[in-house]
């Protein structure tokens, strides 16, 4: 090998390793998501992705693993990739289904607004379609709120329910949480995402105001609402969530028999931080006798 070859060899090896970590970088800065897209496909518990026609919608979900079903749910103006961490768990040894919600992810949207009822409506339709009479369910911020109204109108189909970061009214949440200024900026990091995935990249601008307006306005469930769930259920918040701690008390203590955690340290994106944590409290919640 020449003096040259070498030096260029040198070079493409240099430029590999800082191509790699860089990429390690990001990869860890977005929490793994980047990862997870790349090399699911690869996973052998990976089943592929479908499509189910249910409320005038066509709604994308992913199938992982198999043993006892457990549905999982993102929060507002995501997709499945931000559950990753309890996917790639949990597939070793149940059925996960994890859903892209309507309007979001992969997901279409229809006329009218988008609501949590109406969420909830679509996961039960879903569990229809996939002939499944009982699920676990797990939801993160508004996914937790879609699983609270499923095993309040639903309570038959929702085995053991975990909502994490989940409010169930309107006023539960820090209000500068929905500033114009964080709602913007929440708006410019979500919209390149949407756009890489979603089946119409265009409308973004229609389906985030539909959000924004269900999450300032909504949930409006009552504490005899939340009496009615009958799922043993684990309500979870980080100690510095944008819901408010008493709000988070107060729903935990509506449901009969709930268990309520509050993770020291953390916030509403806990799942994402600390995801050993909360996949062990995943699972012993949910892999309890």
């Amino acid at each position: 090998m020449s003096r040259r070859t070498r030096i260029l060899a040198g070079i493409a090896a240099a430029l590999l390793l800082v191509t790699l970590i860089a990429g390690w970088a990001i990869n860890r800065t977005l929490y793994g998501i980047p990862a997870f897209m790349l090399w699911k496909s690869h996973l052998a518990t990976f089943h592929g992705g479908s499509r189910a026609k249910i409320n005038g919608i066509s709604v994308y979900y992913e199938t992982y693993g198999a043993g006892r079903p457990v549905l999982i749910l993102h929060g507002a103006g995501g997709s499945l990739e931000f559950m990753h961490y309890f996917i790639e768990d949990l597939a070793r040894d149940h059925l996960v289904i994890a859903v892209d919600s309507r309007g979001q992810g992969r997901s279409t949207d229809a006329a009218g607004p988008i609501t949590y009822a109406l969420m909830g409506s679509d996961m039960i339709a879903l569990l229809d379609h996939l002939k499944l009479k009982q699920v676990d369910v797990i939801g993160w911020s508004d996914g937790g709120i879609v699983g609270l109204d499923m095993a309040m109108k639903h309570p038959a189909r929702v085995r053991r329910l975990i909502a994490i970061g989940a409010n169930y009214r309107a006023d539960g949440v820090d209000k500068s949480a929905f500033s114009d200024a964080a709602l913007a900026q929440y708006a410019e990091i979500e919209r390149p995402f949407y756009r890489s995935i979603a089946p119409d990249p265009s409308h973004f601008d229609v389906v985030f105001k539909k959000i924004v307006t269900m999450i300032k306005t909504e949930p409006n469930y009552t504490l005899a609402d939340l009496g009615r769930i009958r799922s043993p259920t684990l309500i979870v918040a980080g100690e510095n969530d944008l819901i408010l701690r008493k709000h988070t008390d107060s729903l935990a203590h509506a449901i009969p028999g709930a268990k309520e955690v509050i993770v020291k340290g953390l916030d509403h994106e806990g799942p994402l931080e600390d995801p050993a944590q909360y996949n062990a409290m995943a699972r012993a919640f949910l892999d309890r006798p």
